[in-house]
């Protein structure tokens, strides 16, 4: 009679065999009832290692990697391919053919699995490249991952975690149908989910894995990359099962065609394809960046661009009275997110394309961020689809719509328009403003409905409503004193901020800079005339009759006053007095930046610019001096490389400019 490690072994042996048919052959070699019998008498006879055992009582721990989890460098066109490997043939015999080994990329969550003695005995997450999160306890939860190797072999694999595209979409119907928010995407869900305390959720879920390196290949007398990959699913560890080996341009090129249309028929999400030199005793004589190895590059798809239909039309009043029209979509998912709602940008353009409701649309990102109707597909429209009309009234008060001389936009000119008063209170608030925190839209418009504020002063004034705050259903104590701490605090922020979120039409945050530099306080600057404010570099005539025209508005008068009594700073600080726009070292260049950034926030990196005299470009165009790159950078990057003038530059080197390198 065999005891029971034997038979623990035995039981090992056989639900790792089964899931790797399942999961890597997809092959069913029993049913799931007897599969589910083998694993309840495993879970019996071993609990310590029970699948899905929990982690509430524990946290993630961080963890060093034995090496670096490198990022690999991004490439848009073949063109960036070709440099690349033109690079490459430099660092090596000149004479040489190399190989390349081209790879779908995965998007999901990037892991380090460790082996010892076969046994899988650690995962570690990528984190920031050098430390990462143990995430053991989930990892053993993922059927996908053998638990044992098929030889008793020490090693460190690394692959990506992703959530399967078909389990993806029925998590989110369980979510909807449940009233829970729904993931994004299905990396976000991956990465959510590994990250979960209970492992129990993390079975459930069903996530799943490919591996695509192995750390130190040549210690198993492995000569190719190609090798190393063929070695890895020797041992029943799975990969995608994609790796080419190619060494042309021309055939680099039609496969990377190719796979932008075959990855839509893949279980999983992939966002490029990866290019390795293939030999691996290469790799140290090509060399490595701080950040990426030099002997490998990732081909990022283009942004998707992708069809639904029109549902319907609603007409949005902003903080100015500009009223657009914003397209209801039925939801699809547009470059890695939902998509619902869409801009139309003005009655104008839906003329020039012709979009009706009930038509059936292109919809991309414009800057990779707003989503926006590109066009209607004419060709198979029904007849029942209907022409949009162009609205008379405010859509929010009812006030006779009008429209400015020369501009194709409508406006709302009631001033006591509840939208306009909202978006005005809004922009007030912003993080580039006063950066007032708990003031959401929900809130504000709480508010507002409640009389306690009727302008961006009274703000100043709700400290005299706790008690009427705190009667506000779902609005806590601790959120009322996190809000009126904020209040207070943003009675400090710098004379820039402050007129700025004043939204003065065409100042921001820039001109703002400018404005209060030129004028030190806020009385000067209301008694500028036109002449006297078209004379500061960088103030044009719109701009200069907009301030002007601001502050002959009594209203306006009349609010800073009040900010003023309640203790808001019109004024710069004494240090800043002195100095001039001139002698900042970013005076009169343009910049903008893409990718992901290590030592700034979006909204930091943009203070950095304006606080030395740079001004910020929201699009790339023949104006941009300088693109500032990250990691992952986008479509930026392309247009910029196309346009040639543009000085492209690493965050490294924007450091140095900073400090005046």
């Amino acid at each position: 009679m065999k005891n029971i490690q034997e038979r623990i072994n035995e039981l090992r042996k056989q639900i790792e065999r089964y899931n790797y048919y399942y999961y890597v052959k997809n092959e069913s070699l029993i049913s799931d009832v007897e599969f589910d019998k083998l694993l309840k008498e495993l879970e019996e006879l071993a609990p310590v290692e029970k699948v899905g055992s929990s982690l509430k009582d524990t946290k993630f721990k961080k963890v060093r990697h034995s090496k670096p989890m490198l990022s690999l460098s991004n490439s848009y066109n073949i063109s960036d391919i070709k440099a690349f490997m033109d690079r490459v043939q430099k660092s090596v015999d000149k004479e040489k053919e190399l190989d390349y080994v081209l790879e779908v990329k995965l998007d999901g969550l990037s892991i380090s699995i460790i082996y010892e003695d076969g046994k899988l005995v650690r995962g570690i997450t990528r984190g920031d490249g050098e430390v990462g999160e143990d995430v053991t306890e989930n990892i053993l939860a993922i059927a996908s991952i053998p638990k044992y190797l098929k030889e008793n072999i020490s090693l460190e694999v690394r692959g990506e975690i992703v959530f399967p595209l078909s389990k993806f979409e029925k998590l989110n119907k369980e979510r909807a149908e449940k009233g829970e928010e729904i993931f994004a995407n299905p990396r976000n869900a991956a990465s959510g989910t590994l990250r979960q305390i209970d492992s129990e959720i993390v079975r459930e879920r069903e996530l799943d894995a490919y591996f695509y390196f192995l750390v130190d290949a040549e210690k198993y007398d492995l000569k190719t990359h190609k090798q190393s990959l063929e070695f890895i699913e020797s041992l029943e560890l799975k990969t995608t099962g994609i790796s080419e080996i190619l060494n042309e341009e021309k055939k680099i090129e039609e496969r990377i065609k190719y796979w932008e249309v075959e990855r839509e028929k893949l279980d999983y999400e992939t966002d490029g394809l990866v290019l390795k030199l293939n030999e691996l005793s290469l790799w140290n004589e090509v060399g490595y960046t701080t950040k990426s190895p030099r002997w490998a590059i990732a081909y990022k798809f283009p942004a998707k661009q992708v069809t639904t239909k029109l549902l319907d039309i609603t007409w949005q009043v902003g903080r100015t009275g500009k009223v657009t029209p914003v397209a209801e979509l039925e939801e699809v998912e547009l470059s890695g997110s939902r998509v619902k709602r869409a801009s139309l940008h003005n009655y104008e353009e839906i003329l020039r394309k012709d979009i009706r409701v009930g038509d059936r649309v292109f919809i991309e990102k414009a800057a990779e961020i707003i989503p926006q109707v590109v066009k209607s597909v004419k060709e198979v429209r029904t007849g029942e689809e209907k022409e949009i009309t162009i609205p008379t009234v405010c859509p929010i008060c009812g006030t006779h719509l009008e429209k400015e001389n020369g501009l194709v936009d409508l406006k709302c000119p009631n001033k006591e328009c509840p939208a306009i008063i909202q978006g005005t209170i809004e922009y007030f608030v912003s993080r580039d403003g006063m950066n007032i925190s708990g003031f959401g839209s929900k809130i504000v418009e709480k508010f507002l409905e409640l009389g306690f504020i009727k302008d961006v002063a009274d703000i100043y004034n709700l400290k005299n409503h706790r008690e009427d705050l705190e009667k506000i259903d779902k609005l806590g104590q601790k959120s009322i004193e996190k809000i009126l701490e904020s209040i207070e605090k943003s009675k400090e922020r710098e004379y820039p901020k402050v007129l700025y979120s004043l939204g003065m039409p065409h100042v921001g945050k820039f001109l703002a800079g400018i404005l209060s530099k030129i004028s030190k306080n806020i009385d000067v600057l209301s008694k500028m005339s036109v002449e006297e404010l078209l004379e500061v570099d960088g103030i044009g005539e719109k701009v200069a009759n907009s301030v002007y025209q601001y502050f002959k508005n009594p209203d306006n008068i009349e609010r800073i006053e009040k900010l003023k009594h309640n203790g808001v700073k019109f004024s710069l600080k004494e240090a800043e007095v002195n100095e001039t726009i001139e002698s900042l070292p970013f005076a009169g260049k343009t910049f903008l930046f893409t990718g992901k950034l290590e030592s700034f926030t979006r909204d930091e990196i943009k203070e950095v610019i304006e606080k030395n005299g740079g001004t910020n470009l929201s699009g790339v165009s023949k104006k941009l001096d300088y693109l500032i790159v990250g990691e992952d950078a986008g479509s930026k990057l392309k247009k910029a490389q196309e346009i040639g003038t543009i000085k492209i530059v690493t965050e490294k080197e924007f450091l140095s400019m900073i400090k005046g390198k």
